[in-house]
């Protein structure tokens, strides 16, 4: 079947209200240059490397169960839009229920029973969240310990009955975060995931659902040098060890425009501080950013016109609980909301 018919048969597919549950997963990644780090979670068959991206340990749900409708603004009532002001900002695996909290954006680690409850509460609280659907490293190996592109797409096919295209069209989803780090050999039994099967995950993705972004968490410099048809956007992290912010920005921007691609921006807060900061990292000679780390780091990537999402690593309620880490964000939500709104396509 060709991608046009493929995609127009899908175009057709009536909605479905309640959706019988299939397997579950969640979100990984690792890589020593763009620090993502958590263990793995106990269903992952290898040990974890150093900077690794974790979902939730997947559970499987009752037979029977079923997922929720989407959004309405009461029994039979119309779906109430969201409103989307500028860049999205918010942290990895922030918990739905914190959600507008401060925070506009997020990216989630999906799960087939949960996704539709997860992207109401996104809804309603007028947040864009980049939605993870395939899981860690780990459970995308094959039997020879390399990267399998029919793993992945089986991870994938366990959302293929869960309805939420109306997430799409609204905005609610900032796009389908493909994979993590495929520029690692670590990560990928000592070998780097090639151009043509990440243009490849794309293309899967959007034969499923044509009108989400894809996006990958990769290095531009390692993107570069490929014509890409179906890819849409990469990522620049920045840590302390890359040096001046200012140096990093406009590499990436000139590797990701050689390339065709849109740029997702992000920190890794928790481990890529400076040690003057005085915040413990969770990594042995790592550090938290500080408040002030935050605002001038941050805040230059936020004024780079060319991105267009700021997602930091990752989540911790320690960390995030200070209040002058609460404030430098409040800082930093202020400014993603001045600047226009844009889709992270390129």
């Amino acid at each position: 079947m060709t991608l046009a018919s493929a995609v127009a048969r899908r175009a057709v597919r009536p909605n479905l209200t309640w959706l019988v549950c299939l397997a579950l997963g969640g979100c990984g990644g690792s890589e020593p240059g763009i620090t993502a780090e958590a263990p793995l979670t106990p269903g992952d068959s290898l040990t974890a490397p150093q900077d690794s991206v974790v979902p939730p340990p997947d559970s499987q749900p009752p037979s029977d169960s079923t997922v929720p409708p989407p959004d309405s603004s009461g029994a039979g009532g119309p779906v109430v839009p969201p409103t989307h002001v500028g860049i999205p900002l918010g942290p990895y695996h922030l918990p739905p229920e914190s959600y507008g909290a401060g925070f506009s954006g997020a990216l989630l680690a999906a799960r087939p029973d949960s996704l539709l409850i997860d992207l109401q509460a996104a809804r309603k609280a007028s947040a864009r969240i980049l939605i993870s659907l395939v899981g860690s490293e780990s459970r995308l190996l094959g039997s020879d310990g390399h990267f399998s592109l029919a793993v992945w797409k089986r991870r994938v096919d366990r959302f293929r009955g869960v309805d939420f295209s109306s997430y799409i069209e609204d905005g609610t989803i900032i796009g389908h975060y493909i994979m993590d780090e495929p520029h690692d050999p670590t990560n990928w039994g000592g070998e780097v995931v090639s151009h043509s099967d990440i243009d490849e995950m794309a293309r899967y993705s959007k034969e499923l659902w044509p009108a989400m972004a894809t996006i990958i968490r990769g290095k531009p410099d390692y993107l570069k040098g490929y014509q890409y048809k179906y890819l849409d956007a990469a990522w620049m992290q920045y840590t302390v060890r890359f040096g001046p912010i200012e140096s990093f920005i406009s590499s990436n921007v000139q590797d990701a425009k050689a390339s065709g691609l849109a740029l997702v921006a992000g920190l890794n807060v928790i481990n890529g501080g400076s040690s003057t900061s005085g915040i413990p990292g969770t990594r042995t000679g790592k550090y938290g950013m500080s408040a002030s780390e935050l605002k001038t780091w941050g805040g230059a990537l936020l004024a780079e016109p060319y991105a267009c999402a700021f997602i930091v690593w990752e989540y911790d309620e320690k960390y995030f609980s200070r209040p002058a880490i609460k404030a430098a964000f409040d800082d930093l939500g202020t400014k993603a909301r001045s600047y226009p709104k844009k889709a992270c396509r390129p």
